[in-house]
């Protein structure tokens, strides 16, 4: 409905400022002089602190805590775990890059097997991202037993010489995805 010219508009051009006050109010009053020091408490003195010193930053939370406690532990389990003995030119029988691998299958197993003892009907729930990451990390080791015994993590007997150089590069590529699948687990174990 038009009210015609005489409408006022007062109360609209209100409101901007009414906002503005709120505003300036919770956050503390008005905007500082440019140059002027800041009177903000926070600023002017430290606030003691009553929570213990802890490795751990404040804001980690519990979860991420016992998946971290879950992981050093399996680490110290199972050392050894360092896939860049893994290269792209490794022979298909280097023993180094094997013990690497399967020393990170162990640990990513023993993380995935402590956080399932933690809370075993809820584990996939609180702990979903590494669960998945760890089983990964074993599915790429499977890849790399079978069909084809990529650095001696099998028994299977190693390929005939014309299939030789095929299938080092098959492990290599899978020695490069489960590199990467370790990479994704490290994200989700370590802070």
């Amino acid at each position: 409905m038009f009210s015609g010219p005489g409408r006022t508009y007062g109360p609209l051009l209100l409101l901007p400022a009414v906002a503005a006050a709120a505003l300036l109010s919770a956050c503390g009053g008005a905007p500082a002089e440019p140059g002027a020091p800041s009177a903000s408490p926070s600023a002017s003195s430290p606030a003691p602190s009553s929570a213990p010193a802890s490795s751990e930053p404040p804001t980690t939370s519990p979860l991420a805590r016992d998946i971290r406690a879950a992981f050093r532990a399996a680490t110290k389990a199972h050392p050894g775990a360092a896939l860049d003995t893994c290269t792209t030119d490794a022979p298909l029988d280097d023993a180094d890059c094997g013990a690497a691998l399967t020393a990170a299958g162990k640990v990513a197993a023993d993380t995935e097997r402590r956080l399932r003892q933690k809370d075993p009907e809820n584990a996939d729930l609180l702990y979903g991202a590494a669960l998945t990451t760890a089983g990964a990390v074993q599915d790429g080791l499977a890849r790399l037993r079978h069909p084809i015994p990529c650095y001696g993590l099998s028994e299977a007997p190693q390929p005939p010489p014309p299939l030789h150089a095929e299938a080092e590069s098959i492990c290599a590529e899978a020695a490069d995805l489960t590199r990467s699948e370790w990479g994704i687990f490290l994200s989700t174990v370590e802070p």
